[in-house]
C-alpha cells in the first residue's frame, strides 16, 4: 500500500474524535455519513497516511465532497489543521488518481483568465455582452450544475498597473484584487480604492498579479500553487507598500497563511472600521452573510462588519440566525457537487429571507455570486451587494 509521508503523524493524529465539527459542517446534513464531515474525512486521511487503507476513487470522492469552508477549524478545541491535511490528501489524490476533468478544467481556466490572451478574451466578451439587459447569465455546467454567472466587464483588469493617490497620505496599500474582481466585479475594486483613498491611503495595484493560488491549494495542486505564489511574490516585490489590502477573504487567507509575507494583510473592512469615515443610508433594511474564510482563514471579527453597517445612518441592521453558515459556493465545489451545494444554498437563502432585509451584504465576491444566484432561483427579491460597494455608495 502507498504511504502518505508528506504530513507528520502528530498532525494526522491531532483529532480527538469529539465530533464538534459535525455541528457546523455544511455538508453533513445532506450526506449523513461519518465520511460526510471533518472527523470522518480526517480518519480516512490518517488511514491512507499510515498505509492501512489504499487510496481509491471511493475514498477520494469523500474528500471531494468537502467544501473546505474550514468551519471545523473554527470550532475545533484541539487546533486540528484540517486545511493542511485535506489539501495534501487531495495532492496525493491528484498524483495517484488524477485531478478530475471538471476540477482540472476549472483550474486551467483560472490560469488562462490571468494570462495576457485570457485578459483580452475577457475584455472582448465584456464588450460583446454589455448590451445584454441582465447582470447574470444562466449557465449550465457538464456536472448538472446550473448557475446565474456574472457577465465579464468590458473594463476588466482596468485597475491593473495604476497608483491611486490619497490627498493626505498616511500609508500605502498594495491592493491584491483577485480574479473575480478583475474579471467580473470591477466596480467593487473601484469601491475599495475609493474607501481606502478617503481613509488616507494611497493604493497600488500591480500590473501582473495572477490568481492567488488558493483554489489550486485547496484542490491539492501544490505545484501550480507554488508557481503562482512565486510569480506573485516577485511582482509584489516591485512595489513599496506598508500592507496588503483585499476584498476577497480567500485571497487574504492565502496571503496570510501560505505566502509568509513580511507585511500585514487586511480585509478592506478592517481599515474602514479603524477610520473616521461616515456613511448615510436611505432607510433600507440590511443583513449580512459572514464569509467562511473571513473568520476561518483571515480571523476577522464579526463586529467589524456589523459595526460598520450600523455606522450607515438611517439604515436598519437585522442579523440572520445563521449568518456564519456556508453559502454553498466554495468555488469549484458548487460545480463538482451541485446537489449538495444547492441544498446548502437553499438553507442559506431561507435564513436570509427570514430577516426581511432588502439588501444582503457580504465581503466575498464568490459569496456575492452564489447569493445572487440563490435569490434569483428562490425569488426572494433581495438585492445582494459587496459591502465595499454599499459603503462607497453611502459615503458622506
Amino acid at each position: 500500500m502507498k504511504r502518505f509521508l508528506e504530513l507528520s503523524e502528530e498532525l494526522l493524529q491531532k483529532c480527538v474524535k469529539c465530533g464538534l465539527c459535525k455541528s457546523v459542517c455544511p455538508t453533513y446534513p445532506y450526506i449523513e455519513e461519518e465520511s460526510g464531515f471533518a472527523r470522518g474525512r480526517l480518519a480516512l486521511a490518517q488511514m491512507v497516511g499510515q498505509g492501512e487503507l489504499p487510496l481509491t476513487a471511493e475514498v477520494a470522492r469523500e474528500w471531494d465532497q468537502c467544501a473546505m469552508c474550514r468551519r471545523c477549524e473554527w470550532i475545533c478545541p484541539n487546533g486540528v489543521e484540517y486545511k493542511e491535511i485535506i489539501a495534501h490528501t487531495r495532492d496525493l489524490q491528484r498524483r495517484e488518481l488524477g485531478q478530475g476533468m471538471v476540477k482540472g478544467m476549472g483550474l486551467v481556466a483560472l490560469g488562462f483568465l490571468q494570462s495576457s490572451p485570457g485578459r483580452k478574451v475577457v475584455k472582448l466578451a465584456g464588450k460583446l455582452m454589455e448590451r445584454l439587459p441582465v447582470k447574470e447569465i444562466k449557465t449550465p455546467f457538464p456536472t448538472g450544475a446550473v448557475k446565474f454567472m456574472p457577465k465579464p466587464t468590458a473594463e476588466a483588469f482596468g485597475l491593473r498597473g495604476k497608483v491611486f493617490k490619497a490627498e493626505q497620505e498616511k500609508g500605502r496599500l498594495l491592493f491584491f484584487t483577485g480574479c473575480m474582481i478583475d474579471a467580473f466585479y470591477g466596480k467593487t475594486g473601484e469601491s475599495v480604492i475609493k474607501l481606502m483613498n478617503r481613509a488616507g491611503y494611497t493604493v497600488v495595484v500591480p500590473e501582473d498579479i495572477k490568481c492567488c493560488g488558493a483554489p489550486h491549494y485547496y484542490s491539492g495542486n501544490m505545484p501550480a500553487f507554488e508557481r503562482l505564489k512565486e510569480h506573485n511574490l516577485k511582482e509584489m516585490e516591485k512595489h513599496q507598500f506598508d500592507a496588503v489590502v483585499v476584498a476577497c477573504p480567500t485571497c487574504g487567507g492565502a496571503l496570510q497563511e501560505d505566502y509568509k509575507l513580511d507585511k500585514p494583510v487586511y480585509d478592506f473592512a478592517q481599515i474602514v472600521f479603524e477610520s473616521s469615515l461616515q456613511f448615510k443610508g436611505s432607510g433600507k433594511r440590511l443583513t449580512f452573510h459572514v464569509p467562511c474564510h473571513s473568520y476561518g482563514a483571515m480571523k476577522v471579527s464579526d463586529k467589524v462588519f456589523y459595526q460598520l453597517m450600523e455606522r450607515v445612518e438611517g439604515d436598519q441592521v437585522k442579523k440572520a440566525q445563521k449568518d456564519k453558515s456556508c453559502c454553498g459556493f466554495a468555488g469549484l465545489f458548487s460545480i463538482t457537487n451541485p446537489k449538495v451545494s444547492d441544498q446548502i444554498q437553499k438553507e442559506k437563502i431561507e435564513d436570509l429571507k427570514k430577516t426581511e432585509a432588502q439588501v444582503v451584504l457580504t465581503t466575498c465576491p464568490g459569496c456575492v455570486l452564489n447569493l445572487r444566484d440563490g435569490v434569483k432561483k428562490h425569488a426572494t427579491g433581495q438585492e445582494v451587494m459587496h459591502l465595499a460597494d454599499y459603503l462607497a455608495d453611502s459615503l458622506c
